[in-house]
């Protein structure tokens, strides 16, 4: 596939998708995203579609019977793939819903340095 760090840039904010190597972009339905904003303010999200969940829920019985499934920063998609995921990022910016459906990060200590 191709570079493992899929950046997507709109006029509003910067999307890095971390593909696993078997991930192809245009199918991927389990990935971890960081999305900057133009002021500098991050969020992440952990992307899965219901099959990519029900897959992990079917794997592996022993581990909690999986039973359950938890993930803090989880939004559900209906399509697989980084376009559809993007529909799902630039809808929540264009409503103002981005810090309601993504989880912020806490500025790094690499950000600090950048003032000095």
């Amino acid at each position: 596939m191709g570079d493992p760090l899929h950046l997507v840039r709109t006029p509003h904010f910067d999307a890095v998708f971390m593909l696993g190597a078997e991930d192809d972009e245009a199918t991927v339905d389990n990935v971890d995203v960081i999305v900057t904003l133009r002021d500098g303010t991050r969020y992440s999200a952990t992307f899965l579609t219901l099959g990519a969940i029900q897959r992990w829920m079917e794997s592996e019985r022993e581990e909690y019977g999986r039973i359950q499934f938890q993930c803090p920063d989880l939004v559900i998609t209906r399509d697989a793939g980084v376009p559809a995921m993007m529909r799902v990022l630039e809808t929540a910016h264009a409503r103002d819903d981005l810090r309601f459906l993504l989880t912020r990060l806490e500025p790094s200590v690499l950000d600090d340095d950048e003032d000095d």
